[in-house]
C-alpha cells in the first residue's frame, strides 16, 4: 500500500465568489400623473429583500403621492418579502402616500391571500386597474372629472399588521 500525500495550503483561504441579488426594480414611465411606477422583477428572498426595501423606501417622499409597486415579474416571494412590503407601507402611510401593488401571477398572490395581506393592500392585477381605481377615487372625493386636480385622500386607517419574519 501507498501512502498518499494531501498538499495543504498555509496561505489565507480563497475569496467566497459574490452572489449578487437576482431582483431588479427599476422605474418605468405609467404614463399616470403624479404616480411612481417600480417594477420588481425576480424573486424577493431574505437575500435580495433589503436591496427591494431601500428600493421602495428611496421613493416613499411626500412629493410623490401614488406610489404602484409592479409585482408582475416576480417569481418568487418570501416572508422577508412580504415583510418588506408591509414596512413599506407604513413608511408610505406615515408619509402620506398611496401605495399600491400590481400582481396577477400566484407566487406573488398566494403569499399575499395566505397571510391575509391582500386585504390590506391595494392590489391590482395591473396598471389599468390602478388608473380606473385612481381615476374612480378623484371622481368620488373631488366629485368632478379623473382631469380635476387635486390630491387623493389616503385610505382609512387599518389596524397594525404584525411583522412577518
Amino acid at each position: 500500500m501507498t501512502p498518499v500525500l494531501l498538499r495543504v495550503s498555509t496561505g489565507p483561504p480563497p475569496r467566497a465568489a459574490v452572489v449578487q441579488p437576482d431582483v431588479e426594480v427599476a422605474t418605468t414611465c405609467a404614463a399616470l400623473p403624479g404616480v411612481v411606477v417600480l417594477a420588481v422583477r425576480g424573486e424577493v428572498d431574505s437575500c435580495t429583500s433589503p436591496l427591494l426595501r431601500d428600493r421602495l423606501l428611496d421613493h416613499v417622499r411626500p412629493t410623490c403621492r401614488q406610489l404602484v409597486v409592479d409585482l408582475t415579474a416576480v417569481t418568487f416571494l418570501a416572508a422577508a418579502g412580504l415583510t418588506v412590503l408591509v414596512a413599506v407601507r407604513e413608511a408610505a402611510t406615515a408619509a402620506g402616500v398611496r401605495l399600491f401593488l400590481v400582481a396577477d401571477t400566484p407566487a406573488v398572490l398566494r403569499p399575499l391571500m395566505i397571510t391575509g395581506l391582500d386585504g390590506v393592500f391595494d392590489v391590482c392585477p395591473d396598471i389599468e386597474h390602478v388608473r380606473l381605481r385612481l381615476g374612480a377615487v378623484a371622481e368620488q372625493v373631488l366629485g368632478g372629472s379623473r382631469d380635476d386636480p387635486g390630491v387623493l385622500p389616503m385610505p382609512r386607517a387599518e389596524p397594525s399588521t404584525p411583522c412577518l419574519a
